[in-house]
């Protein structure tokens, strides 16, 4: 039986995680037949409701995916809702603090009391609050991945959602490091031109979006079917 999500990010392992941009379990389950470990279904930016993710979450456990379902604020009664949908685990945006992210912990544990460790947990990095309080977000347990939010996390730096410049490049290098030196996983988005970079750096959460994933097939072919 191959590792799941959870036990690669135990051991440190590297886990593709794609953010499947469209509301269709169908779509799941065609990556479910990829090289892929986990499907991320994105209530916060994306169209899902809760019927929708337990559908698109019933399609991922059926070929083998794990589901990680990405709430839109970090609230108890939101991952209750959320994980009753069967989902293997939820991604928690604009956490701040650590008195935050451990109320999401003891969420986790609330809704599944004799087996909430089957559960993954990730939460997201992505303002400077967040960073001001790294080390003791890194000290608790219960949480499998720390996510890097780079547009978020640019806009609250002061450099209006350009992740790419330089400054905020430095910044999540850093934040790597700093996650990696705490013996956690670190996940950042990349895409082809920078996942080696990223590997690198000891990253270990690698999130995409299926729609990039879209794009590059389709100038691969163009370009091959122009090529004379």
């Amino acid at each position: 039986m191959s590792k799941s999500v959870k036990q690669r990010l135990a051991a440190g392992e590297p886990v593709t995680v794609v953010n499947v941009d469209h509301v269709s379990p169908s779509l799941v389950e065609v990556l479910g037949s990829l090289p892929v470990h986990a499907v991320f279904i994105d209530c916060e930016q994306g169209a899902p409701d809760f019927l929708a993710v337990e559908d698109m979450a019933r399609a991922a456990r059926l070929t083998g995916l794990t589901s990680l379902v990405r709430i839109y604020q970090p609230e108890p009664w939101l991952v209750e809702r959320t994980l009753f949908r069967k989902v293997d685990g939820i991604v928690v945006p604009r956490i701040d603090t650590a008195d935050q992210a451990q109320r999401m912990i003891d969420a986790v544990k609330y809704c599944y009391p004799d087996d909430h460790s089957d559960k993954v947990l990730v939460i997201q990095i992505e303002s400077s609050e967040a960073l001001d309080n790294l080390d003791a977000l890194l000290a608790l347990d219960g949480i499998d991945a720390y996510f890097i939010g780079p547009v978020d996390l640019s806009k609250s730096l002061g450099h209006g959602g350009d992740y790419r410049c330089p400054p905020v490049q430095a910044v999540m290098d850093d934040t790597i490091a700093r996650i990696r030196a705490g013996g956690r996983n670190a996940g950042v988005m990349v895409d082809r031109d920078n996942v080696q970079r990223y590997a690198s750096l000891g990253v270990t959460f690698f999130y995409e979006h299926v729609n990039g994933f879209l794009r590059y097939g389709a100038e691969l072919f163009a370009a091959e079917a122009e090529r004379t």
